[in-house]
Parts: structure tokens; sequence; C-alpha cells
């Protein structure tokens, strides 16, 4: 298999294991809350990442050298994804409803690019750039609800009033801005993507990537979550199959970063973030057929889906 190839297949594997995860956190959100759910994952993220590196470094018998540059750039890496993507995405939702905030993310692909083009050189021709553009369409028209763009009014208003005052603080203006709020989550994500793809190219060490990103990613919420203290007391009365789900998504969403981390080493930022970011591809129809067929297949979700196979295709025979 040739390394462009390897790449192509690794973010292939952290598409499927992303779209697993999303499944599981759908399904353990309905039993525990998602601030105790995220730390129960990214605890697991660390662990999980730390056992594999330990068989690692047994099996190789040798060092994984260093570089302060890409140690910098995974953690850099970890703090926009883990920490300020999620934030960013979370306060989308609330404002706009997940519908609409998803519409918000699938353009994280098309900035990723952008961005990668301009600090990374990648190329970035007409075709790559049709071929990106295409599967943002496809993935939006995979994503859209009916009524999704309409302007929401409930749960708005308090907001609205608090970004109103003349001293309102940035973080009330930020989530009073469906733009921003949009816009930054979708930049975070790409932002993160172009960190840790310079990273890896200039350090072939994946597993070291990932947990250091996932430390950096808890440190933060650590830092600046108000309900922190409350964990211990969550965790001993919540539901144990909720724990156990975000337990299984912690081991999920640990390997899909690794694998996506480690295709970054051979195939470009725009090829590997449209692949891993397809998870809509996989998700709904599994969502279709494992939840009592409560999600709809419509016609547009099957021109939606054809739409980012072509994309893809077009991004990955182009080099």
């Amino acid at each position: 298999m040739t390394p462009h190839w390897f790449g192509v297949a690794l973010a292939s594997a952290a598409l499927c294991m992303f779209s697993a995860n999303v499944l599981v956190i759908k399904q353990g959100s309905e039993r525990l809350s998602l601030n105790l759910g995220f730390l129960l994952s990214v605890g697991v993220n660390l662990l999980f990442c730390a056992l594999l590196l330990a068989g690692q470094l047994m099996l190789s018998g040798s060092g994984i050298g260093w570089s302060w540059r890409a140690v910098c750039l995974f953690m850099l890496g970890g703090a926009f994804s883990t920490y300020l993507g999620r934030w960013f995405f979370f306060e989308a939702v609330v404002r706009m409803g997940s519908a609409k905030a998803s519409l918000f993310q699938v353009s994280s692909p098309g900035f990723a690019a952008l961005i990668a083009w301009v600090v990374l050189g990648e190329t970035l021709s007409p075709v790559r750039l049709g071929a990106i553009v295409f599967t943002i369409f496809g993935l939006a028209l995979i994503g859209y609800v009916p009524g999704t763009l309409a302007r929401p009014r409930h749960q708005t208003q308090a907001l609205d009033a608090v970004a109103a005052r003349p001293r309102a603080s940035l973080s009330a203006r930020l989530k009073a801005s469906t733009l921003m709020l949009g816009t930054g989550g979708s930049m975070a994500y790409a932002i993160s993507t172009v960190a840790r793809g310079a990273a890896i190219r200039d350090w072939n060490a994946p597993l070291v990537g990932a947990l250091l990103g996932a430390s950096t990613g808890l440190l933060l919420h650590v830092v600046f979550s108000p309900d922190i203290r409350t964990i211990a007391a969550g965790v001993r009365t919540a539901d144990r199959r909720g724990v156990m789900l975000f337990l299984a998504s912690g081991v999920l969403s640990i390997s899909a970063q690794i694998c996506s981390i480690w295709s970054l080493r051979y195939v470009d930022v725009a090829l590997s973030n449209l692949i891993t970011l397809s998870t809509p591809l996989l998700v709904i129809p599994c969502g279709y057929y494992l939840f009592e067929k409560k999600e709809i297949l419509s016609s547009r979700t099957w021109m939606g889906g054809a739409m980012v196979l072509a994309g893809v295709a077009t991004l990955t025979l182009s080099r």
C-alpha cells in the first residue's frame, strides 16, 4: 500500500470510529449529562492513550524522540478542538439548535483547506477546491432539516437582553451572535487539524500527539468549568449504563483521533479532514436502522450522500 492510500485508510478508519462515537453519545446523553459524560470520555482518552503509548515503548524497545515545536502544536490542537471547539459547538446548539449548529460545522473542511494552503503550502487547485465545496454542500444537504434556517425565538430572549447591555462581557456577546458561534466552532476545529498536521510531519508520534491534545483539553476544562467540584458526586449517583456508554465513547474518540492525526502524515489536511468529518454519511443511515427508524432517509439524504462520495473520491484521486 502506498503512503497516500495508507493515509486514506487511516482517515477512513477515523471516520468509522467517529461515526460510532456519535451513535454511542446519542444513547449515553439520554442517561447522563453531557458535561459529566465529556469528562469521563476525556479521562478514558488519557488512560487508554497512555496504555497504548506504554505498549508501543515496550514493543519497540527504543525511545520516541522529542520535538518541542511539535509538542506545542499538538497542545494547541487539543486546546482548539477538545476545549474551544466544543465550547463554541455546545453554545451554538443552545443558541441555534443542533440542526443549524451542525450545518455550520460542515464548513470546517473548507476553512482547514484554506488555512493549510496558507500555512503549510498545500496545493489548492480549482479541481480540489471544487471537490471540497461540492462535498460541503453534500454534507449540508444530508444534515439539513426543514425549518432549520428560520430565526429561533425560544431560548434566545435572555441572551439578547444580556448582550444588549452596554457593559456586556465578551462571552455574553459571543453567545448572542449565531454567526460568531457557528463560524468560531468551525474555525476552531480547522485550526486544530492544521496544527496537528504540522506537528505530525515534524514528529511522527500520533500517540503522543493524541495524549497531549486530550491532556490540554481536559486541563482547560478543569480550570474553566464552574461545576467541576460536583463531578465526583455526579459519578456516584449516575446511571451505570450511561457511564459505560461514555467510557466506550472515550475509547472510540481517542482511537479515532490517533488515526486522524496519523493520517495527516501521509495525506493533505484537506483530504484527511474532509474524510473524517463526513460522519453524517454513516451516522444517519446507521441511526435509521439501529434506533427503530426514527431518522428519516429522504431523497435529499441520498443525494447529499452521493455528493459527499463524489467529492471525496475526486479529492482523493486529484493529487
